[in-house]
C-alpha cells in the first residue's frame, strides 16, 4: 500500500478528514490536483507502481518521540465502467474506494461511495487487554465542483460495518499551477468526526479500564484542519516524480486519550516518490 506501516497509526489519528464523457467526472481531489488541471474531465483508467520515502513528526501511540520515517511502495490506479468506478490513490484519505457517479453537470459531480477506512491499534504489548479496533466500512456521498481555477470537494460518510457506527464529514478546496512540465498544487481543508467514531478508536470503556492500566476515557466530537502543497513532474512518458509536504492539526479529544504516549497537537510530513505509469 502507498503509506508505510509506520504511518498507519498516524493515518488513524489524523483522520480521527466517472460517468458521461462530456460532463464532470470527479476523482479524489488530491489525485486530481496532482495530475490534471481543475476542469471537467474523466477519471483515467490506469495503473501505477513505484517507490518513495517519507518522514515527519506526529503524536504517537507507541513511543515518546514524535518522529517517523521510512520507505513505502506506491500502488495507485483507477478504473471506470458505465458510471461505476474503483479508486486506489495513496495520496487519498480513503485507501480504496468503490462508487457510482450519480449526477454530473457542467461544473458539479455527485458520487455515491463505499470503502474500508481506518485501522486497529498497532501490535504492541501495551494494548493487551483492550477490545479490538477494527477498520470501518464508510458509506456516503462525495460532491466535487469546479469554480474558476479551484476544485472543491465535500463528503459525508457513515460507518455501516457496525464497528464504530461513526460519522465523518470533510470540506476541501485546492488548485494547481502549471509551469512548463511542473505541476504545482495546494490544498486546504477541514474534517469532522463525531463522538461515536472517537470513542471507538480512542476511548477507554469502563470494562477496559478495569482490566488494563488505562483510565476510563470517552471523547466527544472533534475537528482537524489540514494544508498540503506539492509538485508533480513527468520525467518521460511513463515515469513520474512527486514531492508533497503537509501539516495537520490534531484535536485534544484525540491526543487526550490514554492510548497516546506522545501527545503532540499537530502532525507534519514530507514525502517524495518516483513511479511508473502503465
Amino acid at each position: 500500500m502507498y503509506l508505510l506501516k509506520r504511518i498507519t497509526s498516524l493515518s488513524l489519528l489524523t483522520s480521527g478528514l466517472l460517468a458521461a464523457s462530456i460532463n464532470v467526472s470527479a476523482a479524489d481531489i488530491s489525485h486530481s490536483l496532482r495530475n490534471k488541471a481543475p476542469e471537467p474531465h474523466e477519471t483515467a483508467n490506469y495503473f501505477e507502481l513505484g517507490l518513495g520515502v517519507a518522514a515527519g513528526v506526529a503524536p504517537s501511540l507507541t513511543k515518546k518521540d514524535d518522529d517517523w520515517q521510512g520507505a513505502y511502495v506506491v500502488i495507485n490506479g483507477s478504473y471506470t465502467w458505465n458510471g461505476f468506478f474503483i479508486e486506489k490513490f495513496g495520496e487519498s484519505r480513503d485507501p480504496i474506494l468503490l462508487g457510482y457517479n450519480a449526477f454530473t453537470s457542467t461544473d458539479w459531480s455527485i458520487d455515491v461511495v463505499i470503502g474500508p477506512k481506518y485501522a486497529g491499534l498497532p501490535s504492541d504489548n501495551r494494548f493487551d487487554g483492550l477490545d479490538e479496533r477494527n477498520s470501518s466500512t464508510m458509506f456516503g456521498i462525495r460532491t466535487t465542483g469546479y469554480i474558476g481555477d479551484y476544485t472543491v470537494q465535500f463528503s459525508a460518510k457513515h460507518d455501516i460495518s457496525g464497528n464504530d457506527t461513526g460519522f465523518e464529514a470533510s470540506a476541501l478546496v485546492g488548485r494547481n499551477w502549471q509551469y512548463r512540465n511542473w505541476n504545482f498544487h495546494g490544498m486546504v481543508g477541514i474534517q469532522y468526526h463525531n463522538a461515536s467514531f472517537n470513542q471507538y478508536y480512542f476511548g477507554i470503556s469502563e470494562a477496559e479500564a478495569e482490566r488494563t492500566q488505562f483510565d476510563y476515557y470517552q471523547p466527544q466530537d472533534s475537528m482537524f484542519a489540514t494544508v498540503e502543497a506539492g509538485v508533480t513532474y513527468p520525467i518521460n512518458e511513463n515515469w513520474v516524480f512527486r514531492a508533497t509536504t503537509w501539516a495537520r492539526t490534531v484535536a485534544d479529544e484525540v491526543t487526550d486519550s490514554p492510548l497516546f504516549i506522545n501527545k503532540r497537537s499537530n502532525a507534519v510530513g514530507l514525502s517524495t516518490s518516483i513511479s511508473y505509469v502503465f
